[in-house]
């Protein structure tokens, strides 16, 4: 990940590399997604532009509803390889694990994404300031410590 690029960008980047994953492979348009970056959690929401008839029906029952969580999961699992590969590159760590939810009443879908490790820097990357700052808390008492 290059030095130059700032949060807003990265999410952006993700955004555009999870509608294309669901565009491309679960088939599916959104009117609205929205990412938030936090450390090391990718956390994607997405609303379609209109449910389609058939989901609808089906969730109006429970059993309709668990049924389309299911098919939902499932579609994601068999091709979260691709999502991952296209991850990757964007924020220059590794995904340790991927969790989508569906809402089926309104169509929502949460992809929550875990990464290996965060876009904050990591001790190689921190100034030598970063770990004075590092040693004088460990070296403090531990009721003087911020957090």
């Amino acid at each position: 990940m290059a030095q130059s690029r700032n949060q807003a960008d990265i999410e952006y980047a993700v955004m555009l590399a999870i509608l294309n994953f669901h565009t491309e492979f679960m088939k599916s348009n959104y009117a609205h997604v929205q990412v938030r970056i936090a450390d090391d959690v990718i956390d994607a929401t997405l609303i379609r532009h209109s449910i389609i008839p058939a989901e609808a029906r089906l969730a109006q029952t429970e059993e309709g509803r668990a049924l389309l969580r299911r098919v939902h999961e499932a579609m994601f699992l068999s091709c979260q390889e691709v999502l991952r590969a296209r991850i990757e590159p964007v924020v220059g760590k590794r995904v340790r694990a991927m969790v989508t939810s569906l809402d089926p009443v309104s169509g929502r879908i949460t992809i929550v994404i875990s990464l290996q490790t965060g876009l904050a820097p990591t001790t190689q990357e921190r100034t030598s300031d970063d770990r004075e700052q590092a040693d004088v808390q460990r070296s403090a008492p531990v009721a003087n410590r911020t957090v």
